[in-house]
């Protein structure tokens, strides 16, 4: 999204916790990348498209061009670091995907033929589908935009067709859903994309954390509220 907002000192507060920085063609993202990287990045997270949150952009838009993403991926690649953008424009993660991204955040205005780029390419998701489709389905609920800004709605309403039908397409694929909405993608899919292989699964050798819970979690979502805490 427009990110542009959150880069002065006077948005990130005397911390900076979320240290972000604007790059435009493929010297300046080249020398931004390794600037991030030298500091001790462990990812780079890109903005690739448009937002839903941000007042001034278009989430179906790409804001990097196939050349500029390609750098950034290439050069990332190069010291050993994987990139993955913001994204939710089509095109925007398609030419991120092409670029050799790890993972893509959101995505969620994806077609049913991207998806199956993704799935191709070995490219985990990270669709963030609860929010996402909670917006999109409450869109006519004032109460609900009562106290959220105008232009998000404006875009909720713009996109919900195509956010409900990419939901769906979704989940007639075999896409790697890490930390999505299943029990799996929250564990050992998760841990694949951060390259955790001991963490994830239950097995002799790796590290876990065990929970009991009144029944099979996989057939039944429900009982993982009703963990027993004796």
């Amino acid at each position: 999204g427009d990110f542009s907002g959150g880069l002065d000192d006077q948005r990130q507060g005397r911390d900076r916790v979320l240290e972000m920085a604007a790059a435009d063609g493929p010297d300046e993202i080249r020398t931004r990348v390794r600037q991030e990287i030298r500091a001790g990045a462990d990812w780079i997270k890109f903005a690739a498209s448009g937002g839903f949150s941000s007042p001034s952009d278009d989430p179906s838009r790409p804001t990097y061009s196939q050349e500029e993403m390609d750098t950034l991926v290439a050069t990332a690649a190069d010291l050993g670091v994987p990139a993955t953008p913001h994204v939710y424009s089509d095109e925007g993660v398609r030419r991120a995907v092409k670029a050799g991204v790890r993972s893509v955040e959101h995505g969620n205005l994806a077609s049913a033929a991207t998806l199956a780029m993704i799935e191709e390419a070995g490219v985990f998701l990270v669709p963030t589908l609860y929010t996402i489709l909670t917006d999109a389905r409450r869109v006519d609920d004032d109460a609900y935009w009562a106290t959220r800004p105008p232009y998000k709605r404006r875009k909720f309403r713009q996109f919900h067709d195509a956010l409900m039908a990419a939901a769906e397409h979704l989940a007639a694929s075999e896409v790697k859903i890490a930390f999505g909405t299943a029990l799996k993608a929250a564990t050992s899919v998760a841990a694949g994309l951060l390259g955790l292989d001991d963490l994830g699964v239950i097995a002799e050798g790796r590290t876990a954390d065990l929970v009991a819970m009144p029944g099979d979690p996989f057939t039944d979502i429900e009982v993982t509220g009703r963990a027993d805490s004796s």
